[in-house]
């Protein structure tokens, strides 16, 4: 190949001279841009976890250089409010030519909207979802590396004759560091033209093996689209598990810090599939109720349509407050205040119901378990909705398992008295066996009448037909007239709609899911109670 540089005149003089050996290869793995406090906060969520995204980056260290700059980037596309590229001279070839092609997939895929709703702000969701989305692309990294490569293995070439160039643009340096025009040296000239001829002629085949594995992306472009999708749909499906576990099982539904106690929450979650399981409805419910209560702050404050006089000093008009400006007639208003004769907003205000004390009757039969054990999750996902419900009112809850005669259990929670653990053993609890009503009413009966729940109404929950005795009917009339009662049915009838509900004539409200469906059920139980 002709040498592009003839002599050292037109070396010096050449754009190649201005441009290449001013300049320093962008080395950056990172694509994304991410400011000091996110770069902690990944630092400390890796710490609070285990070292699983550790070890996959040693063992794909040795054919993805850089791959912790990828994991990195990938946890900023999720968790970072500002998504920002760096510019492309920044970037390694590695970088430019494999991890941002992979990062851009996933930022441009359906999936990724919802990821970023989850994971938005989140460290926890956002640092499982990297973990996971790097997991699946580490299992299928000789797929998409041979996608990257060709049969010329042009990315590996890439990466290795980079390292050389810059060997060898950092040697030409040196070299012209020694040169001195005023002092020509014609053999250090003739070295330096030398070098400087094999480092542009090694520029345009670094071009060219660029181009090579972009055309290589482009042509098994299914084949990398259908590895990182799968990876796309894991991360995503990692992320909601995260999120729905840290709303249903946590103190604060807000609270998504890498802790020690969500990460025990965590841990001790996923080690049973039936709490993670409850925790798919319990966490929608829990943020269906906290973004009511937060909306119903503004709502709460009541409607405005009318005047009247009192000393309501968030209603009191502005103007009644110009006394207030002057020390000479401040005694004029607070005689006001005092008498109630301050003029202000007359409000309607939202009355609730179904505010006091809860007893849950809870259907633990084996049938529950079936069709994937939806109806049980779903149960116990509703139960403890409503004890968030009474602890948010500081009111006694209690929830009574149930299936055989005589096979039940209570758990008692007293406002302020109960940590997640409690709730956790509680929810890990299953029976098993047939199903009889009439031992967990009967145990209902006794919590209202020890004086505790004296006030309670009863929330009952199963999924089939039990029969009840004439006495005990009879006995239950008596004591819903005595005690003040009401019972709420719901039937978790879905697979087998129109079956009859035994305890239909003592429910003052039932609700049928195979009519309404769960979510909307749970809603309608729960949205007068909040």
């Amino acid at each position: 190949m002709r040498d592009a540089f003839i002599d050292f005149g037109r070396l010096m003089k050449s754009a190649f001279f201005c441009d290449r050996l001013k300049t320093v290869f962008g080395k950056e793995n990172r694509t994304l841009y991410s400011r000091r406090i996110e770069d902690e906060i990944y630092r400390e969520v890796r710490e609070g976890r285990d070292d699983m995204l550790s070890k996959l980056e040693k063992q794909a260290q040795g054919k993805l250089p850089g791959i912790g700059g990828l994991s990195r980037d990938v946890f900023q596309s999720l968790f970072s409010m500002n998504v920002r590229e760096k510019p492309e001279e920044q970037l390694s070839p590695m970088a430019k030519k494999f991890h941002r092609p992979i990062l851009r997939q996933l930022m441009q895929s359906p999936v990724y909207p919802a990821m970023r709703a989850v994971c938005e702000g989140n460290e926890l969701p956002a640092y499982d979802a990297a973990e996971e989305f790097m997991r699946q692309a580490c299992e299928n990294l000789d797929r998409l590396m041979d996608a990257a490569n060709g049969p010329k293995q042009s990315l590996s070439v890439l990466e290795k004759e980079t390292v050389k160039q810059e060997e060898r643009l950092e040697q030409l340096r040196q070299l012209l560091d020694r040169h001195d025009p005023s002092q020509p040296d014609s053999k250090l000239e003739k070295k330096i033209l030398r070098l400087a001829n094999r480092a542009e002629s090694k520029v345009r085949q670094l071009a060219a093996l660029e181009k090579m594995v972009e055309d290589n992306l482009l042509h098994h472009q299914e084949q990398v689209e259908a590895v990182l999708s799968a990876a796309e749909q894991a991360a995503m499906e990692k992320a909601e598990e995260t999120a729905q576990i840290l709303l249903s099982w946590g103190t604060d539904p807000g609270n998504m810090r890498p802790d020690a106690l969500n990460g025990q929450l965590l841990q001790k979650v996923r080690q049973n599939e039936q709490l993670v399981k409850i925790s798919q409805y319990l966490g929608r419910l829990r943020e269906m109720m906290r973004m009511k209560r937060k909306n119903a702050t503004v709502y709460g404050r009541g409607e405005k349509y009318g005047l009247e006089l009192g000393n309501r000093l968030r209603s009191v008009l502005s103007s009644e407050f110009g006394p207030l400006a002057a020390p000479e007639t401040i005694p004029l208003f607070l005689r006001k205040y005092q008498r109630r004769a301050l003029l202000q907003h007359q409000r309607r205000e939202k009355v609730c119901k179904g505010q006091g004390d809860k007893i849950v009757c809870l259907d633990e039969s084996g049938s529950t378990m079936q069709h994937g054990g939806d109806n049980a999750a779903w149960g116990k996902a509703v139960a403890y909705a409503l004890l968030d419900v009474t602890g948010f009112h500081r009111r006694n809850f209690a929830l009574i398992h149930f299936s055989d005669e005589d096979d039940f259990r209570t758990d008692i929670f007293r406002p302020g008295q109960y940590a997640p653990e409690d709730v956790l053993t509680s929810a890990s609890t299953f029976l098993d066996g047939g199903t009889d009503y009439e031992t967990s009413l009967r145990e209902a009966f006794r919590l209202m009448e020890t004086g505790e729940f004296r006030q309670a109404d009863v929330v009952f929950i199963t999924d089939g037909e039990c029969r009840v005795s004439e006495p005990f009917v009879r006995e239950l009339q008596k004591k819903k007239a005595a005690m003040g009662f009401t019972i709420t049915g719901i039937l978790m009838d879905q697979a087998t709609p129109g079956m009859k509900f035994t305890l239909a004539p003592f429910c003052d409200e039932i609700y049928r899911i195979s009519e309404l469906g769960g979510q909307q059920v749970a809603e309608r139980l729960l949205s007068g109670r909040i």
